[in-house]
């Protein structure tokens, strides 16, 4: 490829970048209940935004609307893991 004045330009790199590393845990992975996960606590959220993002609603004020402030669903509980029932009956009493 040429510019205006008929120097050869290098080809533009083909590199792709490195997926976001998801970072919107509470506590690390890991430091929760054995067999929990983040899909099982009473905090994973969805947001809707141009598209499904999971959350953890303790880290709201750190949301970006992107994929840096997400969770996987699949990874450890931390050790702010709560069960979902344990939420509900706290705000009936």
């Amino acid at each position: 490829m040429t510019d205006l004045f008929g120097v050869t330009l290098p080809e533009p790199s083909k590199a792709k970048r490195k997926p976001t590393q998801k970072r919107g845990y509470a506590a690390p992975p890991g430091t929760g209940p054995e067999g929990e996960t983040c899909g099982t606590c009473a905090h994973k959220t969805t947001r809707q935004w141009a598209g499904s993002y999971q959350k953890c609603a303790l880290m709201q004020a750190h949301w970006t609307r992107g994929p840096g402030s997400d969770i996987l669903v699949r990874s450890p509980a931390c050790k702010r893991w709560e069960a979902k029932d344990t939420l509900k009956e706290a705000s009936n009493d």
